[in-house]
């Protein structure tokens, strides 16, 4: 059953899926408009799932279950990989590749390969005060509190202690 985001419960269990590029409009309401028929048939072993879709920052897609309810499984956490590697083929974007951080610089997200972090935080390019998205998040409570988080305060904080 589809849920608007904001009425889920803060301990939904949450994804947060980063496309390699942003999303244009249309493409926003080709997810928006199967990402909604999807959740509203989202069941686990025959339980109806309470759930929401949503884009953030036109590059991240957040899927969400309030499971106070009914628990997603792995069938029904495979179902959402699978309508997952659906858009990613129909829309020609990558959503389940890690190798790239997000940023926000200037209200624009920007990404950077995973291999030139160090030397970005090493000459500047990255501060310590710049946001990085953290993707990791696995609850909307963590994600309204700790998904858009100061570089030094992500698993990249070990950089910024060793900079000399």
């Amino acid at each position: 059953m589809y849920t608007n985001f904001k009425d889920l419960d803060a301990s939904s269990r949450l994804w947060v899926y980063q496309a390699n590029r942003a999303f244009n409009e249309n493409e926003k309401q080709f997810i928006l408009e199967n990402g909604k028929s999807f959740v509203e048939t989202w069941t686990a072993h025959n339980k109806e799932l309470n759930a929401s879709i949503e884009i953030r920052y036109d590059q991240f897609i957040i899927l969400a279950v309030d499971e106070t309810n009914a628990s997603a499984t792995g069938c029904s956490i495979d179902k959402s990989v699978h309508f997952i590697k659906a858009l990613e083929n129909e829309l020609k974007i990558n959503l389940l590749e890690k190798s790239k951080v997000a940023f926000l610089k200037n209200d624009e997200v920007i990404l950077e390969s995973l291999s030139s972090i160090k030397s970005k935080v090493e000459s500047d390019e990255i501060s310590a005060d710049l946001l990085t998205f953290n993707n990791m998040v696995s609850d909307k409570n963590q994600f309204e509190s700790n998904w858009l988080i100061p570089a030094s305060e992500s698993w990249m904080g070990r950089f910024f202690k060793t900079k000399v």
